[in-house]
């Protein structure tokens, strides 16, 4: 597959097509690593290591557990 570059500021990209990016399960947040070689880049897809949790969801849970254990937190801080 070849690509044109596009400007992008004052840098250049290219646009990876959705069927790709569906393929790999690609998105906006989607981290990725290049390698510079002789002939070329290395371009890898760098997954991440867990599901991460959204903000709102682990505030949740600190709010839930505060709740839960809001006394004895406060007897082990004296």
């Amino acid at each position: 597959m070849r690509k044109n570059l596009t400007a992008i500021g004052g840098s250049l990209g290219f646009i990876i097509d959705k069927p790709i990016a569906e393929l790999y399960q690609l998105d906006r947040n989607t981290e990725i690593e290049v390698t510079p070689k002789e002939d070329g880049l290395n371009i890898r897809f760098l997954k991440p290591k867990t599901s991460r949790a959204k903000d709102d969801e682990v505030l949740k849970a600190a709010e839930g557990i505060n709740k839960r254990y809001n006394k004895m937190m406060k007897n082990l801080a004296k």
